[in-house]
């Protein structure tokens, strides 16, 4: 059992029009993760509430505490104007790093969002239909997806980044949660002809950015016969990584390092600046190219991650194309092992020496 803290607002709540949904929201914001995020989250939406701003009716976070700062039964301004007149209530979810901590939140957030249903006579189904006469408990990407009125999609990633799929919170929802550690049965899937990745992450009811991630693919395009992992801790071989690295540059997909797949990451990393491709380090490729660093994105950083990867440092972390703390640090390595400035920045001796 949870307590609700009640720090209503003085606003005016529009009546709704009809009582369909209760959606489920996360902050989105990264930079808020610490020990006071929850009540950083309600003092700011309050604020901007008060002034106008989009509000929603409930927070969870600071380990299971539950925050209600609007009125249930009225309009909210957090999903939309396809969507908001007919949410009997919208909860947020404050973002932390701790898995304990997660842990709890994720408790109370499903018991809040069962409990809601609950006093509108809602089903607890989740994600369930495609318009608006279909009841149930709605994340905001659903309603972004079938409803429009909003681009938003959450709080799909933010709840894969713990290990709960959309599968798992779909279940703890329909009777109540107990963990949120499961994982689902399924630990792989062998991509068959008219397969996309939207297609199995709808199937498994998981997201295509957490696929992604974990099959170390740098964007949508899959291949039949590939076999995609479900779960984080289910095996993906060194192998099987290459081949993906191999398809993705197209080149034979043998999933053995060899001259031809560094050859044709030169070449992917050549197009990149609109060079010819030849697959031959010269340097004046160096005056063309880019200093990568922390924050860049693109297939220049890709081709340098799978590179890295292909030679052995496996602490380079997903080949997403985007330089990231791990990609500095395999970066580091590397410069340290070949006697460069160890800067973890992607210049033209590091270059020169990762290509040549």
């Amino acid at each position: 059992m949870h307590t609700i803290d009640k720090q209503l607002i003085s606003i005016k709540q529009q009546p709704l029009t009809a009582s369909r949904f209760v959606i489920a929201h996360e902050s989105g914001n990264p930079a808020n993760v610490g020990k006071n995020a929850l009540i950083n989250e309600v003092s700011y939406m309050s604020r901007k509430a008060k002034e106008g701003g989009a509000f929603t009716s409930h927070w969870v976070g600071g380990g299971g505490r539950i925050i209600q700062i609007a009125q249930t039964g009225k309009i909210q301004y957090g999903a939309g104007a396809k969507a908001n007149p007919y949410a009997f209530a919208q909860v947020e979810l404050a973002r932390t790093t701790d898995k304990k901590q997660f842990a709890k939140d994720y408790l109370a957030y499903v018991w809040l969002l069962r409990q809601l249903a609950t006093e509108t006579s809602i089903p607890f189904t989740l994600n369930t239909g495609h318009s608006i006469e279909d009841k149930g408990i709605k994340t905001h990407h659903w309603v972004s997806r079938n409803l429009g009125g909003t681009t938003h999609t959450d709080p799909d990633n933010y709840l894969a980044s713990f290990g709960v799929t959309l599968a798992q919170f779909a279940r703890d929802l329909s009777k109540g949660s107990s963990s949120s550690s499961k994982e689902p049965v399924s630990q792989s899937h062998l991509v068959k002809r008219g397969d996309t990745l939207w297609s199995i992450a709808e199937k498994y009811q998981t997201t295509v950015q957490y696929l992604a991630a974990i099959n170390h693919l740098p964007s949508e395009v899959i291949y039949t016969g590939q076999m995609l992992r479900l779960k984080k801790d289910s095996t993906i071989t060194n192998s099987e990584i290459i081949t993906q690295i191999q398809r993705t540059i197209g080149t034979e997909p043998d999933g053995r390092f060899g001259p031809n797949t560094k050859t044709a990451l030169l070449k992917l990393y050549q197009r990149t600046y609109g060079i010819y491709p030849t697959g031959i380090w010269n340097d004046s490729l160096s005056l063309s190219a880019r200093v990568l660093r922390s924050g860049s994105k693109g297939w220049d950083v890709y081709a340098v991650q799978a590179l890295l990867y292909c030679l052995n440092y496996k602490n380079i972390g997903t080949l997403d194309k985007v330089y990231g703390p791990k990609t500095e640090s395999a970066v580091r390595l590397f410069q340290k092992q070949y006697h460069l400035q160890v800067d973890g920045i992607f210049g033209p001796k590091t270059q020169k020496k990762l290509f040549s």
